[in-house]
């Protein structure tokens, strides 16, 4: 129908839709990454391999789920996520190597992982960028890990720890029941409670949010706690799978969860996205990289087509929702 000024709006599609069509891409690219690999390798499509994608995904993975708080409320991303894991982890391992049991030793490594994201969550509030902030956060949870360490990985004996980090449940790996859980854990916060709500609100229209009421010094707070005490998970289950605590080796973790967020599907200005979205990122990138792996292709190469596959989709998106009028 043609306006008083001649104009006629083009409806744009709903949020609904535009949901359910990023639900669409991700799962027709799952569906063409299986085709192709269970075409040129079977082991690909066995039932053991998927467990091990599984367990690969689930360490970035519980992270990813903290991360997306951060997105969400539009905060970007943190930094220091993967120095996070490993301060948890060594910190963990310093604290039972004094002779604390393991109980004590993992409630005082959140309280320290809990006032770590409240500090940074407090400073970004303040109006400092988050990513100077946590990139800084960073480089001194890495120094104090090394100090405390001497750059060396820390043993840890305990059967409880052991099992922790290599024990199933019902054939099913300790760290994937972990990723399930805050998955769960994460898609409930978001969905039903008031901070999933406000977290959404603020990252769609920040003054909006103020006007309304929220705030958003607090949720900016509390959605770094939330992403801290899941990389602490991903700490303490690392340094248990291994047996040590370790200073290196997590170079990779804020590309990966920062790499599942995108692919999820999460706008990085905030207020749209989802956990389980950002779950099926990290299976998805766990996936690629486990198909690469039993082609024996090199650590570059697959670093390459990771990355390559990040800008496809996130551009993908980019273009589909401007073509909604999203």
């Amino acid at each position: 129908m043609m306006t008083e000024t001649g104009y006629t709006p083009t409806p744009s599609k709903s949020p609904a839709s535009s949901k359910v069509m990023r639900w669409v891409y991700i799962i027709g690219a799952f569906i063409v990454l299986a085709a192709i690999g269970g075409f040129f390798n079977r082991a690909f499509l066995t039932p053991e391999n998927g467990l091990a994608i599984l367990r690969a995904a689930a360490m970035s993975g519980m992270v990813a789920m903290g991360a997306t708080f951060i997105t969400l409320s539009g905060r970007f991303f943190s930094l220091a996520l993967g120095q996070t894991a490993m301060f948890a982890g060594v910190l963990m391992a310093v604290l039972m190597s004094a002779g604390l049991p393991f109980g004590i030793a993992v409630v005082l490594t959140f309280a320290v992982i809990i006032l770590l994201g409240a500090l940074q969550g407090g400073i970004i509030a303040m109006g400092a960028n988050p990513i100077v902030t946590t990139l800084g956060a960073g480089a001194i949870l890495a120094g104090l890990a090394g100090l405390a360490t001497g750059g060396k990985n820390v043993p840890i004996e305990s059967a409880v720890v052991e099992w922790i980090g290599n024990g199933r449940i019902i054939g099913v790996p300790t760290q994937t029941w972990a990723f399930l859980f805050s998955v769960a854990v994460a898609w409930w916060v978001i969905n039903k409670t008031r901070l999933g709500r406000e977290t959404i609100l603020m990252g769609a229209n920040r003054a909006t949010a103020e006007a309304s009421g929220v705030n958003v010094a607090l949720i900016t707070i509390l959605v770094f706690i939330i992403a801290s005490i899941a990389a602490g998970m991903m700490g303490i289950f690392e340094a248990a799978q291994f047996n040590k605590a370790r200073v290196m080796g997590f170079d990779a973790v804020d590309f990966n969860v920062i790499a599942a967020v995108l692919i999820g599907g999460t706008a990085i200005q905030g207020g749209r996205g989802s956990p389980l979205q950002s779950a099926l990122g990290a299976v998805f990138i766990a996936t690629v990289q486990n198909y690469m792996l039993l082609l024996a292709w090199s650590a570059g190469v697959r670093t390459v087509i990771t990355g390559a596959l990040i800008v496809v989709i996130v551009v993908g998106f980019h273009i589909a929702g401007k073509r909604k009028g999203a």
